[in-house]
């Protein structure tokens, strides 16, 4: 087993949050938004920690709930259904999926890149504007990222995915133009991008 920075349980039989040191009866993904965390990043980053105390575990129902998570990125709803139970924390995993649902296509998988993308750059945001300044306080630019980290000035982009990247049919300098005022551009090619992808070509940028 890996080392983790907390106890599985308490002495009281609930299970510590390994983002966060606090005990729950579940780990409930009301709990892991506040990390900016999905059940999916949560079970990759602590692959061997439980979900929920040791009595709740011990019936099963949440070990197998945690397979269904770790099999996909968003749970059905048909099969969270036979996993629910009447704690009330467990049914916060039905109004996220059901949630996720609304959204359209092109939302949901912004949604789940950028969920991704919070493993790799905490101050990640979505559809981030940036308006470039120049030493004389005049706006030299205006982009739509796909992504984008302001802080660390990091910005990727998905140009065979979403919408305003016909930006770059525009100012086909747009990413030279950003890395004049010091952004690093990381380009992801491909309309449906694997997490395995996005993982490769950022660890390429950082090479």
């Amino acid at each position: 087993m890996n080392e983790y920075p907390y106890p599985f349980f308490d002495e009281k039989g609930k299970v510590f949050c390994q983002a966060c040191g606090k005990s729950y009866l579940v780990i409930s993904p009301r709990h892991l938004a506040t990390h900016n965390l999905t059940y999916s990043d949560y079970t990759t980053r602590f692959p061997d920690a439980p979900l929920a105390n040791k009595e709740f575990a011990a019936r099963g129902k949440y070990g197998k709930q945690k397979d269904l998570l770790k099999q996909s990125d968003e749970p059905a709803i048909e099969e969270l259904s036979e996993v629910l139970d009447e704690d009330p924390e467990i049914q916060e995993l039905q109004k996220l999926s059901e949630s996720i649902e609304k959204l359209n296509p092109i939302q949901a998988m912004k949604a789940r890149i950028l969920d991704h993308l919070k493993l790799h750059y905490l101050n990640i945001r979505a559809d981030y504007l940036i308006s470039q300044f120049g030493t004389d306080n005049l706006l030299k630019f205006e982009f739509i990222t796909d992504f984008c980290d302001p802080i660390l000035k990091v910005v990727i982009q998905f140009p065979d995915t979403f919408w305003h990247n016909q930006e770059a049919a525009l100012d086909p300098n747009k990413n030279i133009k950003l890395a004049e005022y010091g952004w690093k551009v990381i380009e992801i090619p491909s309309n449906n991008p694997s997490y395995k992808k996005i993982d490769k070509y950022i660890e390429e940028a950082r090479n």
